[in-house]
């Protein structure tokens, strides 16, 4: 293990790739906790009703995430070999089709709100709070389909920085509007939870519109003619799905089934939701350092099968499935030593109850023993196997976990035995990590996730496999 990370190149251009995906994520994720914070000194209600609408936008982003990490697939591994050509026609196809996504979850959040929000709750309370933020909240969902397809190139090319700044910017500029959208400071009218979306929807759109005039000075991979962009033939599109569509199926549905965990946990009570909320709060900051190293890991990977260095791909894997298993004991750990001031932070306005204080206390301890092992699953699955071209296998073990394992037994916990909500939450974590890893690690063992898409990366491959 020792000779595996010790290695000065390894490290130099994981932390190249890796700091700045972090420091975007974590501003991103501050982005969402100065939401949460404001909102949270609203009250329970209030709380609960923007996390329901915000698992709604979850299931979008999932959704996204798939035409994004099968997009990462290709680009990382045509810039292994400098084809730019290919890279632009990919990034229209992803343009294409994630505005698309956008656009149907845009129409049914601002036309049906009521039916969204009462997917989750029936309480009067709840459901006018919710309507109101979602209605305003569904402007966003066309910026992030833009700023989603335009960053995973970015990212895939090894130009994080700019990502990095403008969520820098983005951030800055929400929770300054936060403070003057829900509250009515410097002149701007009260606006509580419709404010909080307010203050989302300008920020985001400032957001693309900054990646977008930085990249036409720098004349970045993003610039160039439209109809290099959209010169994508059916041939292309067979080539890209063929490949993508196993990543966008996974977390179109794995994301269906978080939906329908979330529909379970919010009919259990709204205050548990709250908890929830806090609970999914702090994990994006936790996950930050490891979207990091798993982007520096698929990027790595991806640009080693394409480029046709397929023994450095291996190397690289084996060396992030050590780090990210350390990262996750560490961080859990002094999880759990500050939980109270963790949760604390959420109840600035003592309006937040005792149950929903409690209860995301002891979600915070499930979460952290569970992560050493999730984030192993995690690395499997985004960072090595997708990189590597195997889609079809990392969609397979990622929903087998999920829907012939946790689902069910979640399902089982709490509506057959009826158990309490905490060892609910607990069922569904050790039933879907702990199986996940299991199915992942013997294919890992047998490299057969590595599945070129160049012509470098293929005939590479053959003599490995011929050796």
């Amino acid at each position: 293990m020792a000779n595996l990370l010790n290695d000065k190149i390894f490290w130099k251009n994981t932390l190249k790739i890796a700091v700045p995906v972090a420091v975007q994520n974590m501003l991103f994720s501050s982005f969402t906790l100065v939401d949460t914070l404001f909102v949270s000194s609203l009250g329970d209600v209030s709380l609960a009703a923007v996390g329901m609408s915000s698992q709604w936008g979850m299931l979008m982003n999932m959704a996204l995430f798939g035409i994004c990490s099968g997009t990462g697939v290709f680009v990382s591994q045509y810039w292994g070999v400098k084809d730019t050509k290919s890279i632009h026609k990919t990034m229209g196809i992803a343009m294409t089709f994630a505005t698309l996504i956008s656009t149907v979850f845009f129409l049914l959040s601002f036309l049906a709100p009521q039916i969204v929000i009462g997917l989750f709750n029936k309480d009067a309370g709840v459901v006018s709070e919710g309507v109101s933020y979602l209605k305003t909240i569904s402007f966003v969902y066309p910026a992030l389909a833009i700023g989603d397809a335009m960053g995973v190139v970015l990212r895939s090319t090894e130009r994080v920085k700019l990502p990095m700044i403008n969520s820098a910017i983005t951030t800055a500029t929400n929770i300054f509007l936060d403070y003057c959208m829900i509250f009515g400071k410097f002149g701007f009218k009260a606006m509580g939870v419709k404010g909080a979306a307010l203050a989302t929807v300008v920020s985001s759109w400032l957001g693309v519109l900054i990646i977008i005039s930085v990249s036409a000075v720098q004349k970045n991979i993003l610039i160039t003619k439209l109809s290099n962009v959209f010169a994508y033939t059916k041939n292309d599109l067979s080539v890209f799905f063929n490949k993508a569509f196993p990543v966008m199926l996974n977390e179109t549905l794995w994301g269906t089934g978080v939906f329908i965990f979330n529909l379970m946990w919010s009919n259990m009570g709204y205050e548990y939701y709250a908890s929830i909320t806090i609970l999914k709060t702090f994990e994006n900051i936790a996950f930050v350092f490891f979207v990091g190293f798993d982007s520096a890991c698929s990027v790595m990977i991806g640009k080693s099968i394409g480029g046709g260095k397929i023994k450095q791909a291996i190397d690289d894997s084996k060396r992030f499935l050590i780090i990210n298993p350390i990262i996750s004991v560490v961080i859990g750990a002094l999880a759990i030593i500050f939980k109270a001031q963790i949760v604390s932070i959420f109840d600035m306005g003592s309006n937040i109850s005792d149950l929903t204080i409690e209860t995301a206390k002891m979600l915070i301890i499930i979460y952290s023993i569970s992560c050493p092992i999730r984030m192993l699953g995690f690395s499997f699955i985004v960072g090595i196997f997708r990189a590597g071209g195997d889609t079809f296998s990392a969609a397979k073990f990622d929903l087998s976990a999920l829907w012939l394992s946790s689902l069910p037994a979640t399902l089982i916990a709490a509506y057959v035995l009826k158990l309490p909500f905490l060892v609910c939450y607990a069922v569904m974590f050790v039933f879907e990590d702990v199986i996940k890893v299991a199915l992942c690690l013997p294919h890992y063992k047998k490299l057969k996730w590595i599945k070129p898409v160049t012509e470098e990366g293929k005939s590479a491959n053959k003599e490995i496999s011929n050796e």
